[in-house]
């Protein structure tokens, strides 16, 4: 088996060893490879769509919120943005949750924008209706 190196924020390695402890994970190796099934699951349900879609997304932005940037991507794609619940956290941040409309190639490209912006943390997507 592959060793791969990953940094991330010590908050977040604190995070890691609390999901191995009170997941029953045997490692935290382990940990990752069942988070990374996740997200691919998640990759291939949209990827191997087709046609009109629709789905939710859920946005968690950075503390402070989200930016200019952030904003432009949702305008250039607000053909498609038929809803949006914006909350901010307790921590300072913002979650935005979005019904998406469109092709499926569509939707595939606002995720990859949305992923790609800085003050983005996580996007996560389900597809809930398909034509």
């Amino acid at each position: 088996m592959a060793i791969v190196a990953v940094s991330m924020p010590d908050a977040d390695l604190s995070e890691l060893k609390r999901l191995q402890s009170d997941g029953g994970f045997s490692s935290r190796s382990e940990v990752v490879r069942h988070a990374l099934q996740s997200l691919l699951v998640e990759h291939r349900t949209l990827e191997q769509a087709v046609g009109d879609i629709t789905a939710v997304f859920t946005v968690t932005y950075a503390d402070k919120g989200k930016d200019n940037e952030c904003d432009d991507v949702q305008h250039n794609y607000s053909r498609m943005v038929t809803a949006v619940m914006h909350v901010h956290t307790t921590d300072g941040g913002c979650v935005e949750v979005m019904l998406v409309k469109g092709t499926a190639a569509g939707v595939r490209a606002f995720m990859k924008k949305l992923r790609a912006l800085k003050k983005v943390v996580r996007v996560q997507v389900n597809l809930v209706g398909a034509s």
